[in-house]
């Protein structure tokens, strides 16, 4: 019988590396667009438009760390059978 635990590999975490890889790379990305408001609030000049880019470019780095640190949550939504008469394959001799 298999046990409740049992890992499949669709479901098994990323490596430690490619886990900060991926991290980095989202906060990168974020702080991109950080950058990109910034520079799109001072081009666009005095206007209800400037106030949004510039909040945006101010909470930005609340989001974005909270993205940059999610767990990977990967689930395939596979389950095993809890119960132990949980229906199973047989072979049947009696077959000719």
């Amino acid at each position: 019988m298999a046990k409740s635990d049992a890992v499949r590999i669709t479901t098994a975490r990323s490596s430690a590396a490619d886990d900060m890889r991926s991290r980095q790379r989202r906060y990168a990305i974020s702080m991109t667009i950080r950058l990109v408001c910034f520079v799109a609030a001072v081009a666009v000049g005095p206007g209800a438009l400037r106030w949004v880019l510039v909040g945006a470019a101010v909470f930005l780095p609340l989001f974005a760390v909270v993205m940059a640190n999610a767990n990977d949550q990967r689930d395939d939504g596979f389950s095993l059978p809890s119960n132990a008469g949980a229906h199973e394959l047989t072979a049947h001799d009696d077959e000719d």
